[in-house]
C-alpha cells in the first residue's frame, strides 16, 4: 500500500531537478504547455524533456490530455497544494 509519505517523497524527489522546478514552474504560470513548449523551456533535446515530464506526472504534479498527437499538460493543483501543506505543516514542528 502507498502512504501519503510515499507520495510526499516520490514529489521531493521529483521535484529534486532544477530541470523539473523550472519546467513545473513554467507550467503553472501559463496554465498549460504542449511538449514542443517544454523542450522550449527546456532547451533540451525531447527524449530527454520527455524523461523529466515522466517523472513530474508519475509524481502526480501534472495533469496529461492527449488530443490525437497533441497533448496538453497542466499543473495538478491539488497534489502540489497538499505538498505545500505537508512541507509547511513539516516546518512549523520545533
Amino acid at each position: 500500500m502507498i502512504t501519503k509519505e510515499d507520495n510526499i517523497v516520490k514529489i521531493a524527489k521529483a521535484l529534486s531537478d532544477k530541470t523539473r522546478v523550472r519546467i513545473l514552474k513554467e507550467i503553472a504560470s501559463k496554465g498549460s504547455i504542449s511538449c514542443g513548449d517544454a523542450e522550449r523551456i527546456a532547451d533540451l533535446s525531447q527524449p530527454t524533456v520527455s524523461h523529466h515530464l515522466k517523472i513530474l506526472a508519475d509524481a502526480g504534479l501534472l495533469n496529461t490530455v492527449k488530443n490525437g498527437r497533441h497533448i496538453t499538460i497542466t499543473v495538478n493543483k491539488s497534489e502540489l497544494k497538499e505538498f505545500s501543506s505537508f512541507i509547511s505543516g513539516f516546518l512549523k514542528l520545533k
